[in-house]
């Protein structure tokens, strides 16, 4: 997964991003320079099947973070049409929104952000539909007809103001836009970033912006990035203790990354042997075949069957000939649908 940083300039981007990544790139920084991180998932499930089996090797999913110039925040009235390639192809936006400065309006700034979005997108199709229109009436070739209509769709909607994230449009209608990357069209995760005296209504935010929350859609994470920053320097004890004085239940990093997986509709799955303890990422719904997949093709094309044990009955039998004994082992084919904290063996014949 590859998330990408987006704000006003002095919103707190790279403030946001050290927090998430535990890095130290400078802040206000005006070079362009882009910064990048791969950063481990948290996942209490395979830390635990890690102290159980105690493998050579413990591989945690990851997500890459993004941040770099790219918007003007100045809305619709944008100057200049350029934006990283990488930024088209990440999976989702983290919005960052300045709550810290006193008299700053969150709403306002999603709004002006949301519209140089749709700025870029509609220059992006004006300039596709014409090509189109013009091959059409130059060959008579028609076979682009079908995309220049649910194109015209799609400017119809940013021409109302709205983002192709609030398109309907069927999976059928999805597949001949993924290629053009619309920045509109991303799932937000919208990050507001607060002072640290209002670390104790970070709840309170939370209800107040509800209706920015649209599953699948948009997402909303309350973090103080300048205390996230700093809590990257301390010790997990002094860590631990810090937040506890401060009400923060959970580090940026832990935050944000569950609310896009809740975002993007992923979950995890577990493996764990000898060798290795590995966490793969998969789409909600998968069904075991296809989760194989993540692992190696190999396993499924050959795939046989799934021997399944949730991860809860791992942590409290702790053994295999426990497990069996209980019964809390599944034999499980093609048609089971894999759920978030299965920890899988696959069988399968190449």
């Amino acid at each position: 997964m590859k998330l990408a940083i987006i704000g006003k300039p002095q919103s707190g981007k790279t403030t946001i991003f050290n927090a998430v990544a535990g890095q130290h790139e400078a802040v206000g920084d005006f070079s362009k320079a882009l910064h990048r991180a791969l950063v481990k998932v948290p996942d209490r499930r395979l830390d635990r099947l890690a102290e159980l089996f105690q493998p050579k090797k413990v591989t945690h999913a990851t997500i890459e973070f993004l941040d770099a110039p790219g918007l003007s925040g100045k809305g619709k009235q944008a100057g200049a049409f350029e934006i990283g390639e990488e930024f088209r192809l990440s999976d989702a936006f983290l919005m960052v929104i300045d709550a810290f400065t006193p008299g700053t309006n969150p709403q306002t700034d999603i709004s002006t952000l949301t519209d140089e979005l749709i700025l870029f997108d509609h220059v992006l199709i004006d300039g596709v539909i014409e090509k189109r229109e013009r091959k059409l009436k130059l060959t008579g070739d028609k076979t682009g007809l079908r995309e220049v209509e649910l194109l015209k769709r799609c400017l119809e909607t940013l021409d109302q103001g709205k983002p192709l994230l609030d398109l309907e449009l069927t999976e059928e209608e999805m597949k001949p836009l993924r290629g053009f990357h619309f920045l509109s069209q991303k799932p937000l995760l919208v990050v507001l970033n607060i002072a640290e005296e209002a670390l104790p209504q970070s709840d309170a935010l939370v209800h107040r912006y509800a209706d920015l929350i649209s599953p699948g859609r948009r997402n909303l994470a309350v973090v103080c990035g300048k205390i996230e920053a700093e809590l990257v320097d301390l010790q997990d004890e002094e860590r631990h203790l810090f937040m506890s004085e401060l009400g923060i239940t959970a580090p940026a990093t832990v935050q944000v990354i569950q609310k896009a997986y809740a975002l993007l509709g992923l979950i995890s799955f577990l493996t764990v042997g000898e060798p290795d303890a590995h966490a793969w990422t998969i789409r909600k719904g998968t069904a075991a075949p296809q989760a194989a997949g993540a692992v190696h093709t190999d396993i499924e094309h050959g795939f046989i069957r799934a021997e399944v044990v949730a991860f809860d009955d791992y942590d409290r039998l702790e053994t295999m000939a426990a497990i069996k004994a209980a019964g809390k082992m599944k034999l499980e084919g093609k048609d089971y649908v894999v759920q978030d904290g299965d920890v899988i063996l696959f069988r399968f014949n190449i």
